[in-house]
C-alpha cells in the first residue's frame, strides 16, 4: 500500500517540544510567548525555526530594554541574554559536525584524485602535454585541499566558512 500522507516535517520547522528545548522554556511558556506575539503560532504542530529563534531573541532584548529603562536588574537581564545568545551560537555550531565534513571532504578528495589519476595520458600522446595535465589537476586539487583547510576553524567555531 503507497502512503499518500504528506511528510509532516517541512524543511526549516521544529517541533513544539524541539523549540522548547533549544530555547530552553517549557512547552506551556512557549506557547504563551506565540499567544503574546513573540514568536510565530505552530502551522500543523511545527515552528518556524529562524522565526522563533529571532521572535525569541527581540523578546528578550525588549525584556531587557524595560528591565534597563526600570534599572533595577539589568546587568542580571544583559548577562542572560548574553549567555542564550552564546548557547545558541554553540548549538548552532553543532549542528554540521565538523568530524564529518572533515571525513566527507578526505573521502571526496581522494576519489577525486582517484578518477583524475593519468587523465592527461588519456588525453594526449604526447607526455609532455599529459604530465602537464597531470601536474595542473594535482595543483587543482592541492588548492581544494588547502581552502578546505582553511574554512575548518571558522566550520569548528560555527562561522561561516564560506565567508
Amino acid at each position: 500500500m503507497v502512503n499518500n500522507r504528506p511528510d509532516q516535517s517541512s524543511p526549516g520547522t521544529i517541533t513544539a517540544g524541539q523549540a522548547a528545548r533549544l530555547l530552553m522554556l517549557t512547552p506551556r511558556r512557549l506557547r504563551q510567548l506565540a499567544a503574546d506575539g513573540h514568536i510565530p503560532s505552530a502551522v500543523r504542530g511545527r515552528y518556524p525555526l529562524a522565526a522563533v529563534i529571532t521572535g525569541y531573541l527581540r523578546f528578550l532584548r525588549e525584556s531587557i530594554e524595560r528591565a534597563a529603562e526600570n534599572n533595577a536588574g539589568a546587568g542580571l537581564a544583559s548577562a542572560k541574554e548574553r549567555e542564550i545568545r552564546l548557547r545558541l551560537a554553540q548549538r548552532e555550531a553543532t549542528l554540521i559536525d565538523a568530524t564529518d565534513a572533515e571525513a566527507f571532504h578526505s573521502f571526496s578528495s581522494s576519489l577525486y584524485r582517484k578518477e583524475l589519476a593519468g587523465l592527461g595520458a588519456s588525453v594526449s600522446r604526447d607526455p609532455i602535454i599529459a604530465n602537464l595535465i597531470d601536474q595542473q589537476l594535482a595543483s587543482a586539487l592541492d588548492r581544494f585541499d588547502s581552502r578546505f583547510a582553511d574554512a575548518l576553524p571558522k566550520l569548528k567555531r560555527g562561522d561561516d566558512p564560506l565567508a
